[in-house]
């Protein structure tokens, strides 16, 4: 029988055949948690075919500035080389001088990696972070500044070192073996996360490991956190995030689900949307923008794409997307090469992907660093994906107070003296740091950019390379045009949306010849630029 059940689970996990669960027992089962025991009553173990009512976006999220911090280096507070929680406190005034008004942290918990996807208790923090109490304080000064938080959650899988998969693992005895997805029957071979065995997978078919993993949810709330960013929610089940969603929004319907669902297909993300996640990463307009995340220079803010196929992708999401569902549009983060790399560190390239993003509508997201133009990509063994998450550069000579060292080998991307630092940008006025400040600024300043309609412009007879949109709130509206090729274009409007003597662009503050409504409209960018015209 035991033979017969785990051929079973892997054949469903791995063919996808999972339209509901395998049929067991669901009696809640008690069972001990690994160091920190959560003091909230628990609610009975969900149920894998519970329906969910039509859902409202947390109204906070859907003009949210995010920012993404990898802890280990972002700030450290006690000179250890490495970031902490108690470190992030103390950045969060610069966070708001940039306008962020949410962060999401990537694991925080115990964990035997310096990434922290291979969780080994979900109810604690790893050391060298802090504590639980470093996390509500961090949330109440967060809070005390318009800042929500969002925790990493990690649900597809754990640690290898995790206790639970310890007495499993061998031991087919353990009461602890039907959580995990076996391939053979001595419990020695088993699925894994993208075949790593340091993280193997859960079996989300048991009950068992559904209430735990929505306990660990609960708990994290209760410390005040606004949410999570749920981490390679393309495996779990849907019944799984049915019965997450479900004990997530009883005690908090104002919490995020925030769900990284990994594909191109516009289609295919939309059906994590209306019964799993508020909002859902887009990475279809990633890999159009920025192309292979492996690989530099090959999407359309390089100008190797046509961003015509913008209009097309934009469409599909207008189709397939439901109104209450979220687009966070993001140009890079910790599993990808840093923007500033993808472009080559061309400056104007980097103030058009800020303008770029600062005006589309939804949530924004900006992985640390991104604002100075860190460099960063993926390296070899045995560091890897340390090249995206090298330490934040506060000073230009990368060291003082807060300053993580943490990961310095001399290969690494961003070092003294570069210009690229918080310190060296802080006082120039054009520094990309500077830039991003005004143009989130001008964002959040105006109804428009941030919650207003949102409509691509029709660009006819305009040369490759070219693209745009009309954002609109009542009488205000923005013109956003950007030119991604290397050479002067003149863009033609089939149709300007306003009447203006002089239009004025709102980054630069230069004026453009009158303008009439519906009619044609001719105007030259530079290579590489971009303008958000205003009707005043």
């Amino acid at each position: 029988m035991r033979a017969t059940r785990w051929f079973l689970m892997a054949f469903v996990i791995l063919t996808g055949w999972a339209c509901r669960p395998i049929p067991r027992p669901i009696t809640p089962t008690a069972f001990p948690i690994p160091t920190t025991t959560p003091t909230e009553a628990i609610s009975p173990t969900p149920t894998a075919t519970s329906t969910l009512p039509p859902y409202a976006t947390p109204a906070w999220f859907r003009s949210a500035i995010l920012y993404e911090i990898f802890p280990r280096s972002f700030a450290d507070s006690n000179g250890d080389g490495i970031g902490d929680l108690q470190g992030i406190i103390g950045r969060l005034d610069y966070l708001r001088s940039l306008g962020i008004t949410a962060i999401w942290l990537t694991p925080i918990y115990p964990s035997p990696s310096d990434h922290g996807y291979d969780v080994m208790d979900y109810f604690a923090v790893r050391p060298e972070y802090g504590t639980v109490e470093d996390v509500r304080l961090l949330v109440e000064a967060a809070h005390a500044r318009g800042i929500r938080v969002l925790l990493d959650f990690v649900p597809s899988h754990l640690s290898n070192q995790h206790p639970y998969f310890r007495d499993a693992f061998g031991n087919p005895a353990s009461r602890y073996s039907d959580w995990f997805i076996w391939q053979n029957e001595a419990h020695t071979r088993y699925l894994s996360f993208d075949g790593v065995l340091a993280m193997p997978r859960f079996n989300h078919y048991n009950p068992e490991v559904v209430n735990y993993l929505t306990q660990a949810a609960r708990f994290w709330l209760n410390q005040g956190i606004d949410g999570f960013r749920v981490d390679n929610a393309t495996f779990p089940p849907r019944s799984f995030f049915l019965a997450l969603r479900r004990e997530v929004k009883a005690l908090n319907p104002d919490a995020l689900l925030l769900g990284e669902v990994w594909v191109r297909s516009v289609s295919r993300l939309s059906q994590s949307f209306m019964d799993q996640f508020d909002a859902l990463f887009d990475f279809p307009l990633y890999h159009l923008m920025l192309g292979d995340p492996n690989r530099n220079g090959d999407g359309v803010l390089s100008g190797q794409s046509d961003p015509v196929l913008l209009a097309t992708l934009f469409r599909e999401e207008a189709q397939f997307f439901p109104p209450q569902g979220l687009a966070v549009r993001f140009l890079s983060n910790h599993d990808t090469n840093r923007l500033a790399t993808e472009v080559g560190q061309d400056p104007a390239r980097l103030r058009l992907a800020a303008a770029f993003l600062s005006a589309l509508p939804g949530p924004i997201m900006i992985y640390y660093g991104e604002e100075i133009g860190m460099l960063g990509q993926k390296g070899g063994p045995p560091a890897w994906d340390n090249y995206r998450r090298e330490p934040m550069d506060w000073y230009a000579s990368g060291e003082g107070p807060g300053q993580t060292t943490w990961f310095r080998p001399p290969d690494r991307w961003n070092r003294p003296g570069d210009g690229i630092s918080v310190e060296e940008e802080e006082q120039d006025p054009d520094s990309l740091l500077n830039t991003y400040r005004r143009f989130i600024r001008l964002r959040t300043e105006r109804p428009a950019l941030r919650e207003g309609d949102f409509a691509v412009l029709d660009l006819a007879a305009s040369a490759s390379g070219a693209w745009g949109f009309i954002r609109r709130a009542g009488d205000q509206m923005v013109v956003a045009l950007f030119n991604f090729s290397n050479q002067p274009l003149s863009i033609t409007l089939s149709a300007f949306p306003f009447t203006s003597s002089a239009p004025r662009d709102l980054l630069s503050g230069r004026t453009f010849p009158p303008a009439q409504t519906g009619q044609p409209y001719t105007l030259t960018l530079p290579a590489t630029s971009a303008v958000w015209l205003v009707n005043e």
